[in-house]
């Protein structure tokens, strides 16, 4: 079997990207067993050799104790969560073999914790697929680097493995050529934000949901339900606000819930790199239920809590 060259700095870019993608799923065992510091401590001796430090025994110790702290915890989620910072810290020991049974040492942690967010949640599928997808995009150009010298991910037939598979894949192969959008509008935005007709919204500004980072996209939709709720979930001192919105260029299906949630995009939810010029305030609109609201608000803290931002 054929070797891989693996440098010291490769190893340290794994470790990193294995370490970033289980560290999320620590809080899942931390309110299981908060006495338990085994898998921290793996995440703790993943972060010294990524950083710089010597590959030692520390790393080879903290991944067996938190492999069994995942075999003996209360629940599979808890279990998951532990097995992802051992894989976290066993990353460091990643083997030059051309064999795709070394994928987990480069793919594992990020496999396990989406399992355990997907069984935090009632076992949805949905929230192990924003893991991955958040998992996917977290991926260094040195990570992609070294995943090329290994043979892809089998598909398995564990939960585990699908997860693992499903992300070489999507860290692997091109994104799909995004549909080409034909819906007539009207299109609706909503914020908090006080414009005028003319007025151009734009891309680059701070997300209102999840960590506020800049946004590359502007979000807009066709759905008359969809904007007020939007506007009634958005940061903000002002009132919300619902504008009939103009595209200025290309739209393309939100992912954030075409093929995931909503297959097909039902929602008439849309995206694009270009601004939308404000075409009228839409005044009178009736607001979503005040239920309906904090149930999300609460939701979106709790997946927070996991690194799902989906509403990034």
């Amino acid at each position: 079997m054929a070797d891989v060259e693996l440098t010291p700095d490769d190893l340290r870019a794994v470790a990193g990207y294995a370490l970033a993608c289980a560290e999320p799923a620590l809080v899942i065992f931390a309110q299981e067993h908060p006495d338990d510091p085994r898998p921290a401590r793996a995440l703790v001796a993943a972060r010294a050799f990524a950083e710089g430090a010597p590959r030692s025994n520390l790393q080879r110790r903290t991944a067996t104790d938190a492999h069994r702290a995942g075999r003996e915890a209360a629940t599979e989620a808890a279990g998951h969560a532990a097995t992802a910072a051992g894989d976290a810290a066993a990353a460091a020991y990643l083997h030059p073999l051309a064999n795709a049974t070394q994928l987990r040492h480069v793919l594992g942690a990020a496999a396990h914790a989406a399992r355990a967010a997907e069984l935090a949640r009632g076992d949805d599928p949905v929230v192990a697929e924003y893991v991955v997808t958040a998992a996917a995009q977290r991926a260094t150009p040195a990570v992609l680097d070294v995943l090329a010298r290994y043979p892809r991910a089998a598909q398995g037939r564990t939960r585990v493995a699908v997860l693992m598979h499903r992300l070489d894949q999507l860290l692997r192969d091109p994104p799909p050529t995004p549909r080409v959008v034909d819906d007539p509008g009207p299109f609706f935005h909503g914020t908090r934000a006080d414009v005028r007709p003319g007025d151009l919204l734009t891309p680059g500004r701070r997300s209102n949901y999840g960590s506020g980072r800049p946004l590359k996209h502007i979000y807009l939709t066709a759905s008359a339900n969809g904007a007020p709720l939007a506007a009634e979930l958005a940061r903000g001192d002002g009132p919300p606000r619902v504008y009939r919105v103009e595209p200025l260029g290309p739209i393309e299906d939100d992912p954030n819930v075409t093929d995931k949630r909503f297959p097909g995009n039902p929602t008439r939810s849309y995206r694009t790199t270009e601004p939308l010029r404000v075409v009228e305030e839409v005044l009178g609109w009736e607001p979503p239920d005040a239920a309906l609201v904090q149930r999300i608000r609460d939701s979106s803290g709790e997946l927070a809590a996991l690194g799902i931002e989906a509403m990034d």
